[in-house]
């Protein structure tokens, strides 16, 4: 038989093993495109080269008008009852904007933009209001109500509230029991009306061989991700004696991913064709800036703003990283390699944020001055500075810029808080803080305030 016969008789089996190779080289080849994807057990600790915390110092002129533009979306949008509109005119609030109203009213007062008299009114009208809203079946506030009405706004037909947002709304309730007892009290009233155990829940046995509970938020979180949950453990974990379990264990448990040659949490995140172009921001930028940094979340946002620096250097825009987006935390299932990601749970509803890709900020407000505040350096100084234009000195600050290059008009209490927040960190340092009992709090706010609020 000669040899061209015998290539003749095999050739299926050879067009057979061709198309093996081909199949094996594409799977290697898409393997490579993938983000490296690695489980943690020991979990994130700082790098060698974190950079040291900035020491507080006094805010320049230029800071204090910043602070006090800020602070005008909060006496723009306070409603009779003592609540603040979640957004500029629209009128809802959630848990998660009024947490952000209480810190900003916070900070206004340790920045003097406010006196004693104003701080304690509208802190105890907000508490009040609070402690008036309707509650759901569990005994615990809703995720979101109408400014006016109090009524709780369901999106997709359901309201079943957050633990993460409640969390948010423990912090500044927190700080009001540590470094102002004269509101304790009530405090403590309101957090009696409220059934938060209802929030956690027992979920059943994983393995019917290793019959071991776990906890878990009850309702699906639309921040359910692993930096929403690192954000809110330190204040949810006070719940019970399960909620600290819940809270801090995502479902899929830690796992980290490369993007340019960086280690981050992997939040879940995924673009259609498996890639990871997005990270989650912001529930870093506020624990550095209300809790003070520990060592998973501090250098969980050194790596991000690396990231950033490197993704702010690319002429293709396309491939800039940022996720502060809206309110609640992005769904990236949805997410196109030409726009931003959907929220998770997005309607037409008025109340919720709106689904309109082009509408979320890919570069944000809060976001530049947040990492202005917490890590001082020409990169973040240059964000900051390039905010500068959203600045509308009777309504506050817009959001920021679209992926396009336009300005995201939205103008709303989130924004605004977080700005007030980093420069009330730049002055007097985090808003937790049991230490600084032993100094006087905004004590010249007893006096008369070095500013006055703008109207």
């Amino acid at each position: 038989m000669s040899i061209r016969h015998g290539i003749r008789s095999a050739r299926s089996y050879l067009t057979i093993l061709i198309g093996f190779m081909i199949g094996f080289a594409i799977v290697l080849w898409v393997e490579h495109q993938m983000p490296k994807r690695i489980e943690t057990a020991e979990g994130i600790v700082l790098s060698k080269d974190f950079p040291p915390l900035p020491a507080t110092r006094a805010l320049t002129l230029d800071e204090a008008l910043w602070a006090r533009v800020a602070w005008q979306y909060f006496v723009n949008n306070t409603q009779p009852n003592g609540l603040v509109n979640a957004e500029a005119s629209q009128p809802w609030f959630s848990l998660w904007s009024t947490g952000s109203y209480l810190l900003a009213t916070l900070s206004a007062y340790q920045l003097h933009i406010i006196p004693r008299s104003e701080f304690d009114d509208r802190i105890l009208s907000a508490l009040e209001t609070l402690g008036a809203l309707p509650l759901l079946k569990g005994g615990h506030p809703a995720t979101y109500y109408h400014a006016e009405t109090l009524t709780p706004v369901a999106l997709n037909g359901e309201n079943t509230g957050s633990a993460i947002d409640m969390g948010r709304l423990l912090i500044p309730l927190q700080i009001l029991l540590w470094r102002y007892p004269e509101h304790a009290v009530a405090v403590r009233q309101l957090l009696s009306k409220w059934h938060l155990d209802d929030l956690i829940a027992a979920s059943a046995a994983q393995n019917t061989n290793l019959p071991v509970t776990r906890w878990v938020l009850r309702a699906d979180d639309g921040r359910s991700s692993y930096g929403y949950r690192l954000y809110a453990s330190n204040m949810l974990r006070a719940i019970n004696t399960a909620s600290g379990l819940a809270v801090t264990q995502p479902p899929d448990g830690l796992k980290l991913i490369e993007i340019d040659n960086i280690m981050v949490p992997d939040e879940g995140l995924r673009t259609p064709w498996g890639k990871q172009p997005s990270l989650v921001t912001l529930p870093y930028v506020l624990t550095g800036l209300e809790q003070g940094f520990d060592a998973r979340s501090g250098e969980i946002a050194w790596r991000i703003m690396q990231i950033l620096q490197k993704r702010s250097q690319y002429e293709d825009q396309s491939d800039t990283i940022n996720t502060d987006y809206a309110e609640q935390a992005p769904d990236y299932a949805a997410r196109k390699p030409d726009r931003q990601p959907l929220t998770r749970n997005a309607s037409n509803s008025p109340v919720a944020p709106d689904n309109n890709p082009a509408a979320r900020a890919l570069l944000s407000t809060r976001g530049a001055f947040g990492w202005y505040a917490l890590f001082r350096n020409d990169w973040s100084d240059a964000m900051r500075h390039h905010m500068l234009p959203m600045l509308t000195p009777d309504q506050g600050w817009k959001s920021g810029y679209n992926i396009d290059g336009s300005v995201n008009p939205k103008i709303e209490a989130d924004t605004n808080a977080v700005i007030l927040e980093s420069l009330n960190y730049i002055a007097s340092g985090q808003l937790l803080c049991l230490g600084c009992l032993s100094r006087p709090a905004a004590a010249a706010a007893d006096a008369e305030p070095e500013g006055v609020t703008p109207e």
